[in-house]
């Protein structure tokens, strides 16, 4: 019984499976259907998270970056601000100052450097710019001022040697005293006419070729003290040279300043030497000081303004300004001189002004140096004779020798065929005794001149081309005469004693003369 009932079973739950086995496999591909596309929804969503995570992070890279960039930026813009331009502003005034380049060197080469290079260079002109019209304004400004006050220091030395030339009698401390404003005045024209040609000045003019030993003597008058403190110049010359007009004032300027440069920085016992010597190219003028000296780095400034060969700027003279070397500066490039600095045999300075043969002249025969001018060391040796039927010529195209010197003659009248009586050689007189004999000797050539004149007016039409310019006055004394040019620029120009007015041998400078609305910035 019990079998059968479990065959029954047996055979019911057949045919139940395979009345329901159909529909159940169905439903179990569909769930496995599902599942995969759970699946692929499940990798879809990750890929979409990790796509999603990586474009954050990309774009958190870009903001870090762009972070990195935006700071180094601000940082070099504000190494631009704090460090590159003020160091460029230094380094425009003084060049020894280096300016600093990218704070970022990875920089180079981008939109950066070459933005900040490009505003640099464009500060660098504007400053530039803005500075030379600065300059320029205060060089006429300074050029206007000195000129004035030069223009007045020389009336006034007009007056001093009217006063001399009129009161020969006076009393000789009042002389005395007259001299000593004198020397005043000069040393008053030196501070003005400093100035003035270091920033663009010319200086004056003089009328004619003058000996070479005469400017060193009277360069030498413009210094303070100067018979204490500057040497009788050393004469080496052996030949009469002498300096062209225009190069007569310019010379004399440089030697001054180089003088009272090497009396300034000298032991007030000690002196400065002078010595004038001749030159394969011309001649040369030494001054040698045993002072403080100077080290590298001021024998490299020295060098620099005195060449002339760069542009010297106010702000650069220090402050009070130094004026000395950049005029002889100026002066060397206007008129072809050369200046040298090297250390002197006792420890100082030795300046040496090399005067080219262009600016050289063989003065005539006739032409002495000034009462005050050293003789030379060495007596020049008489040339020997020439052979018969050779003419005697003494340019140097003539004659060959590149050492030679254009020889200036002065066109006289014939003054007659006797015999001239040697003439001595003058004792050397005190200044007191100089000075009034001096003064007798101005009043009877005054008073002869008048009577020449008188006589000359009255015979004038049988001797119409006749003048006593022509002819020494038998009360002139050899060599100081002074000439016609001179004589016709008036009685301001009547020579001084030379044992009162060293500065002034020879002919007197006259300024240049210059259009009205130009008048008074020459010097």
């Amino acid at each position: 019984m019990l079998i059968e009932v479990v065959a029954a079973a047996v055979v019911a739950g057949g045919a139940t499976a395979a009345a329901t086995g159909g529909p159940l496999v169905a439903a179990r591909r569909r769930a496995r259907r599902a599942g995969e596309d759970i699946r692929e929804a499940y990798a879809a969503r990750d890929a979409a998270l990790a796509a999603e995570g990586a474009a954050q992070a990309e774009a958190g890279a870009a903001r870090t970056e762009a972070r990195t960039v935006r700071e180094t930026v601000e940082r070099e813009t504000r190494h631009l601000l704090e460090a590159r331009l003020p160091a460029l502003l230094s380094h425009l005034r003084t060049p020894h100052v280096t300016v600093p380049g990218l704070l970022t060197p990875e920089l180079a080469g981008t939109a950066v450097d070459r933005l900040h290079r490009a505003l640099l260079d464009a500060v660098a002109e504007g400053v530039a710019a803005e500075s030379e019209r600065v300059d320029e304004a205060g060089r006429a400004v300074v050029r206007g001022a000195m000129s004035r006050v030069h223009s007045l220091q020389l009336r006034l030395q007009d007056g001093l040697s009217e006063i001399q030339r009129r009161h020969p009698d006076a009393d000789p401390a009042l002389m005395a005293d007259v001299l000593a404003l004198d020397m005043l005045n000069e040393l008053i024209g030196r501070a003005a006419q400093t100035p003035a040609l270091a920033t663009g000045s010319t200086p004056m003019l003089f009328r004619d070729d003058t000996h070479l030993v005469d400017i060193a003597v009277s360069a030498a008058s413009r210094v303070r003290d100067f018979k204490e403190r500057v040497g009788e110049p050393v004469n080496h010359l052996t030949r009469s040279v002498g300096v062209m007009a225009q190069s007569v004032e310019p010379l004399r300027a440089v030697l001054a300043e180089l003088l009272a440069n090497a009396v300034h920085f000298s032991h007030g016992t000690l002196k400065v030497d002078v010595s004038l010597h001749e030159t394969q190219t011309g001649a040369s003028v030494i001054v040698e000081d045993a002072g403080v000296g100077l080290n590298a780095e001021q024998f490299a400034r020295a060098e620099r303004l005195l060449s002339g060969a760069h542009p010297v700027r106010l702000v650069e003279l220090g402050d009070p300004p130094q004026t000395g070397w950049a005029a002889i500066g100026a002066l060397v490039r206007q008129y072809g001189f050369q200046v040298s600095l090297k250390k002197s045999s006792y420890g100082g300075v030795a300046a040496v002004v090399s005067v080219p043969a262009a600016l050289l002249v063989e003065m005539p025969e006739g032409h002495a140096p000034s009462v005050h001018a050293p003789a030379p060391v060495r007596t020049p040796e008489p040339a020997a004779p020439l052979p018969a039927g050779v003419r005697s010529v003494t340019r140097t195209a003539e004659t060959g020798d590149p050492t030679a010197l254009p020889r200036r003659r002065r066109k006289t009248r014939e003054r007659g065929t006797g015999p001239v009586a040697p003439v001595a050689e003058l004792p050397r007189l005190e200044p007191r005794e100089a000075k009034a004999r001096w003064g007798g000797w101005q009043a009877g050539r005054d008073k002869g001149r008048e009577a020449v004149e008188a006589v000359e007016r009255e015979s004038a039409g049988a001797t119409p081309h006749s003048t006593h310019e022509d002819t020494p006055s038998p009360q002139d004394p050899p060599h100081s005469r002074p000439s016609e040019d001179v004589r016709a620029a008036g009685s301001g120009n009547t020579p001084v004693p030379p044992t009162e007015r060293a500065p002034h041998e020879g002919p007197r400078s006259t300024p240049r003369t210059a259009p009205a609305q130009q008048r008074g910035h020459d010097l």
